[in-house]
C-alpha cells in the first residue's frame, strides 16, 4: 500500500529500472539509478544529523539534481522545501528561519550564490548534492507516516513576510491518485514540467510521473526566456501531457508557430492557475482536436487542485468563462453566501470554501493566519473537519458546476457601484483582437485619479479605440477601463508564468 510519496517513486524503480525517470537538457536518470542515488543520499543526511521529520530547504536551478534532491529529503523521513534562486537574500533568511533549517541542499553551480545570499555560519550545514554520498544505496525502511508532512511551499504574504503553506502526504496521495485515474495516464506517457518547483502545479507533473512510471522532462530555466521555443521542445521530447497555467497557452498560441499536426503526441493540455480564457481554449481545440482539455482549479492550500471541467467541445465565440468545473472524488466544495451560510445551489455566488482530504494543515508557525483561513465546519463539531477560505469568488451555473469571478479582494467599489475586475477582465479577454490583457483599479485617495485600467496585448489591425467600443457594447458603462494602455511586446509575468498585475500597475498608472 503507497502512503508516501517516495513510494510512487520507488515501485516504478522495481518494474522500470531502466527507463528514464528525469531529465532536464542533455541530462537525465533511469528509475534504477534515480532510486539508488536518492537511497545513499538520504543515508547521507540522516549520517550529516539530519532528523526525521525536519524541514530541508533545497537551492538550486530546476534540472536532475533538484528532483534529485526532493527525493533523497523525502526518502530521509523530512520535509522539502524548494528555494527560488532569483529571490532576494531577505525572503531566503525569512523561509530559513521559518523552517528551523539546520541544513540546505545546494549544487556545486548554485553554492556560490547561495553562500553569497546567505553566508556560512554555525548551526547550518550546507549540504552538495553533487558530492558522493558515500553511503550504502540499499532500498530504505521508512518511519513516516501518511499525516506526516511531505512539502512546504512558501506563498506571498500580504504583508510581505512568505506564508509556509503545510502538505502532508496523503493530501498529495489523495490528489494524485485521482489524477492519474482521471486523465488516464501510464508508464506511456512523457508528463512534462513546466512550473517552478516552488509552484504546487509541480506536484502533478512530478508524482503522476512517479507514480505510473512515466517519464518526467523538465522545462528548464533557459527555455522559458524565449517562451516559443517550447512548442519544439514539446513535440521532440514526445510530450503526452502538458500542465500550466493559461497564460503560456496564450503565449504559445500568439508565437504562430503551432499549427495542426505540430505535436502529435499530446494527449492533454491542462490549465490550472489562472482563469482560462475561452478565446485560446478554441483555438488549442481547433489546431488539436484529438487533445483532451481541462480546466482545473485549486489554491496551493487544498493541494494543487479541487475541481476540474473538461471541456467538450471548443466554446463558441463570445463566451465568457470556461468553467472550473466540479470537486474532484473526495472533496466538496460550497460558495459562502453574505449571510455565512454555506450553498451548492445554482445561481447563487461567493467565496469559494473547500473541505476535504486534501485541505492544508495550515501555515507554517502562524497559528493566527491559520486561524483567519482555516476554519471548523460549521454544520457539526463533532470531529476536526477543516474548511478553507480561498479569497476567490464564484458562480453555481444550472449544471452544478462553478465559474471562477476573481478574487476577492480585487472586488471594487467604483462609482458607488460593486464590481468584480474579473469579471470585467472576463469581457476584456473575449473582445476580437485582444490576445491578452489585465484589468487594474487605480483606488488612489485622489478622488480624480480613481480609475480603472487595463494593459492589453492588441492583434494587428485591432485598436484601442475599437475596444473600448466593443466594451461599452457589453458592460455597463461604469465598469468600462477609463485608461487602455497597449503592452509593447508580452505582458510583464511571474516566474510562474503568470501575468504580474505589479508590473502591469506600474505600466497602466506610472507614478508622476
Amino acid at each position: 500500500m503507497i502512503h508516501l510519496i517516495q513510494q510512487y517513486f520507488s515501485a516504478s524503480a522495481a518494474r522500470f529500472p531502466a527507463k528514464t525517470a528525469v531529465a532536464c537538457q542533455s541530462e537525465s536518470l533511469a528509475y534504477g539509478d534515480l532510486d539508488r542515488r536518492t537511497n545513499a543520499q538520504a543515508r547521507r543526511l540522516a549520517a550529516l544529523g539530519v532528523s526525521r521529520g525536519a524541514f530541508v530547504p533545497f537551492f538550486m536551478k530546476k534540472g536532475v539534481r533538484s528532483i534529485e534532491s526532493i527525493l533523497s529529503i523525502l526518502k530521509a523521513d523530512c520535509a522539502y522545501v524548494p528555494l527560488d534562486v532569483g529571490s532576494p537574500a531577505a525572503r531566503i533568511e525569512s523561509i530559513l528561519e521559518a523552517t528551523r533549517a539546520t541544513h540546505v541542499i545546494v549544487s556545486a553551480a548554485s553554492r556560490a550564490t547561495f553562500e553569497a545570499l546567505c553566508p556560512p555560519r554555525p548551526g547550518l550545514m550546507i549540504v552538495d548534492i553533487d558530492e558522493a554520498p558515500g553511503e550504502s544505496d540499499a532500498p530504505i525502511e521508512y518511519r513516516n507516516l501518511s499525516i506526516d508532512i511531505a512539502y512546504v511551499l512558501f506563498t506571498s504574504g500580504s504583508t510581505g513576510r512568505p506564508k509556509g503553506v503545510m502538505i502532508s502526504h496523503q493530501m498529495i496521495t489523495d490528489y494524485i491518485d485521482w489524477c492519474v485515474e482521471t486523465y488516464r495516464l501510464d508508464e506511456n506517457d512523457v508528463v512534462a514540467n513546466h512550473a517552478p518547483l516552488y509552484f504546487d502545479n509541480s506536484t502533478f507533473d512530478l508524482y503522476t510521473a512517479f507514480k505510473t512510471g512515466a517519464s518526467l522532462h523538465l522545462i528548464h530555466d533557459d527555455l522559458n526566456l524565449i517562451m516559443s521555443k517550447i512548442i519544439g521542445w514539446l513535440r521532440t521530447r514526445e510530450i503526452s501531457c502538458f500542465f500550466c497555467v493559461p497564460s503560456v497557452l496564450n503565449i504559445l498560441l500568439r508565437s504562430g508557430k503551432l499549427s495542426a499536426g505540430s505535436l502529435p503526441k499530446l494527449r492533454h493540455v491542462i490549465a490550472a492557475g489562472e482563469a482560462l480564457p475561452p478565446d485560446v481554449v478554441r483555438q488549442w481545440m481547433t489546431l488539436f482536436p484529438n487533445v483532451e482539455v481541462s480546466n482545473m482549479y485549486g489554491p496551493t492550500e487544498i493541494t494543487v487542485d479541487c475541481t476540474w471541467h473538461k471541456v467538450e467541445a471548443p466554446p463558441a465565440e463570445g463566451t465568457l468563462h470556461v468553467p472550473i468545473g466540479k470537486a474532484r472524488t473526495n472533496m466538496e466544495v460550497f460558495v459562502e453566501l453574505e449571510d455565512g451560510m454555506l450553498s451548492t445551489t445554482p445561481g447563487d455566488e461567493g467565496e469559494l470554501i473547500v473541505r476535504g482530504r486534501s485541505v492544508s494543515y495550515g501555515y507554517l508557525g502562524e497559528p493566527e493566519k491559520t486561524r483567519a483561513a482555516f476554519f471548523q465546519n460549521p454544520r457539526h463539531d463533532f470531529f476536526h473537519d477543516p474548511l478553507y477560505r480561498t479569497g476567490d469568488l464564484a458562480r453555481i451555473a444550472e449544471d452544478g458546476a462553478f465559474v471562477f469571478l476573481g478574487r476577492r479582494d480585487s472586488q471594487i467599489k467604483y462609482m458607488g457601484n460593486r464590481i468584480e475586475l474579473g469579471e470585467v477582465e472576463a469581457a476584456l479577454l473575449a473582445v476580437p483582437g485582444v490576445s491578452d490583457g489585465v484589468v487594474l483599479f487605480n483606488d488612489s485617495p485622489v478622488v480624480e485619479e480613481k480609475c480603472i485600467g487595463a494593459l492589453v496585448c492588441l492583434a494587428p489591425g485591432t485598436d484601442k479605440q475599437t475596444v473600448t467600443s466593443t466594451l461599452k457594447s457589453r458592460l455597463p458603462g461604469y465598469m468600462v477601463p477609463h485608461r487602455l494602455v497597449e503592452a509593447e511586446g508580452d505582458l510583464p509575468r511571474t516566474p510562474n508564468g503568470k501575468a504580474d498585475r505589479r508590473a502591469a500597475f506600474e505600466r497602466v498608472f506610472p507614478k508622476p
